[in-house]
């Protein structure tokens, strides 16, 4: 388990988007229970997780008897069937579940998914499509990573031929450059930022900033 807490994860809906949840965390060594009310996807997942089972989803008694109580983590990825998605999530809420996430195809969709008591709604198809076309605008944005509710990512780069010899104190990094170094790689480790050390060439720099702030700094390469 190389230290992480292995975590129950019951999975509601075994399509592309719930399969592939479901090998994810199977293989980052978690517990994960998958669940469809066809036969075929749960018979391919069968091999891959702890426990697959065919079973109406919305039905409280299976959903106990499949160990939902038990779970740390629901995730109803049904998308465009929205009755069982939601009548799902509500079971699970009303079943105590400490987190129920949800898929949501729409927005009135999201809206009825959050009255119900989804902990958290998530727009996969819009989320990956988004990070596609911000990744085809900014070449650098796939090896960063963006942080939840804000405009804000975090990722490495390797310092600007102008950085090497001086230290971010005499650079003014942040001012300079709008962006904040919270880490730095150098002789194989990683350090906190020292601004009084020179930025050598081979160094990496972990910085946090916009993405225009970022796109200014890098897509100046």
């Amino acid at each position: 388990m190389n230290g992480k807490e292995q975590k129950t994860y019951l999975i509601v809906g075994l399509g592309r988007f719930g399969t592939a949840l479901c090998e994810k965390l199977a293989s980052l060594g978690q517990n994960v229970i998958g669940v469809d009310s066809s036969a075929a996807p749960v018979a391919e997942i069968a091999d891959k997780i702890s426990v697959a089972a065919q079973m109406d989803v919305t039905d409280e008694a299976s959903l106990v008897k499949i160990g939902a109580k038990e779970a740390d983590v629901a995730i109803v990825t049904i998308g465009e069937a929205v009755e069982p998605s939601v009548l799902s999530t509500s079971l699970l809420v009303e079943l105590g579940v400490p987190l129920v996430i949800a898929r949501a195809c729409s927005k009135i969709h999201a809206r009825v998914l959050e009255r119900v008591g989804a902990h958290r709604v998530i727009f996969p198809e819009w989320d990956m499509g988004a990070r596609i076309g911000e990744a085809l605008v900014y070449p650098w944005y796939s090896s960063f990573t963006r942080i939840d509710g804000g405009n804000f990512v975090i990722g490495k780069i390797s310092p600007l031929p102008e950085m090497i010899g001086h230290t971010m104190a005499e650079l003014k990094f942040s001012q300079k450059y709008k962006v904040i170094v919270i880490l730095m790689e150098y002789g194989g480790k990683q350090h906190s930022p020292n601004p009084m050390r020179p930025i050598e060439e081979g160094d990496k720099l972990w910085i946090q900033g916009t993405i225009d702030d970022i796109q200014a700094l890098v897509g100046a390469e």
